[in-house]
């Protein structure tokens, strides 16, 4: 099930004040309540449930606010419509620039939902998403894992437009239930909170107003050519990355591990005629010309709602083999393109 809401900017704390848990008046508080169609976000998720959508218009800027709500269920009757997302947006007008950046952790005392509810459970970390680099700060709350996010964009022109997103999401508790998941865990991995955090921008869609191309901030210099490598590397690895061929449930596949992120780590694309997937690699442990190779970790989300995660090793800059199981059990690996 689709449900389409928004996200936003400046003035958090008295933003998230004046809006009433329910959100069901058609005005509160200079924001006035909208049709799904009239909000520039859409998130897809098989949970069905209640959804409320908000705007306020501003001097400089335009606010969008989008919630959904655990559904009413025998099995989760305590938490029976219980708030699991919530997003805010805004387009600023063009040539605004926001001050400053916020830090994720921050909206943990921010949003009334889970203010004083919440607890920290991974470190903090930074994601290159194609809405741009967001921020996330994984917790917990009443047993269920949650990731507060927070991303932005600064126009270099006049004739461009800022725009910031941030919010919150929680399993809802029948989605634990399903998958076995009653607790979230005191301590998550930082490659488990990567792959949660790509799952859900997985399923978020921003139709972004006009010049507002967030996503041009991820492409960096054009004239860098540094070549980010695992520590310890001793010899170039290809300045484009490692093209590496595929097999997912004997499906054979093409993709690529980049150098596009701090040294250690970076994005992995893979392709076959079933799915596209995206996602990270992150570099452990090892070094070349050492007692113990380079090896690490890494995971993918894919276009079809299947995801997948492993390790892999390299034995030099230009060769590597990975291994791991998707989210049915099922074996998949990859290697480099000879």
């Amino acid at each position: 099930m689709r449900y389409r809401a928004a996200l936003i900017g400046s003035m958090f704390a008295s933003l998230l004040a004046i809006i009433p848990q329910t959100g069901l008046a058609q005005q509160a508080g200079g924001f006035d309540q909208i049709p799904e169609d009239q909000s520039p976000i859409t998130y897809a998720t098989r949970v069905q449930g209640q959804n409320t959508f908000l705007r306020q218009y501003r001097d400089n800027s335009s606010v969008f606010v989008g919630r959904w709500y655990a559904p009413t269920t025998a099995e989760s009757a305590n938490t029976a419509s219980d708030l699991y997302l919530e997003t805010v947006y805004t387009t600023s007008a063009p040539g605004f620039r926001f001050s400053t950046a916020m830090a994720s952790e921050r909206l943990l005392d921010m949003f009334g939902s889970i203010k004083g509810r919440a607890s920290l459970n991974g470190t903090n970390f930074v994601q290159d998403t194609r809405y741009g680099s967001v921020a996330f700060s994984p917790f917990v709350r009443d047993g269920s894992q949650c990731v507060s996010f927070v991303g932005q964009w600064d126009p270099q022109t006049p004739a461009q437009r800022g725009s910031r997103l941030l919010g919150f999401y929680c399993t809802p508790m029948q989605m634990q239930a399903e998958s076995g998941n009653d607790v979230a865990q005191s301590a998550l991995p930082m490659i488990d909170a990567q792959e949660f955090a790509a799952g859900l921008f997985g399923r978020l869609n921003i139709e972004l107003s006009e010049n507002s191309a967030i996503a041009a901030a991820v492409a960096g210099p054009e004239d860098d050519t540094t070549i980010l490598q695992p520590e310890g590397t001793t010899t170039p690895a290809p300045l484009e990355g490692i093209d590496i061929i595929t097999n997912w449930q004997s499906v054979r596949g093409t993709g690529k591990l980049r150098f596009d992120q701090p040294a250690g780590e970076g994005t992995m694309i893979l392709d076959d005629d079933h799915r596209h997937c995206e996602g990270i690699w992150r570099h452990e442990g090892g070094a070349y010309q050492s007692d113990t190779l380079p090896f690490g970790s890494w995971y993918v989300y894919c276009n079809d709602s299947n995801f997948a995660r492993g390790h892999y090793t390299s034995e030099a800059p230009a060769i590597v083999t990975g291994n791991g199981k998707d989210n049915q059990g099922q074996a998949v690996y990859f290697r480099q393109a000879n």
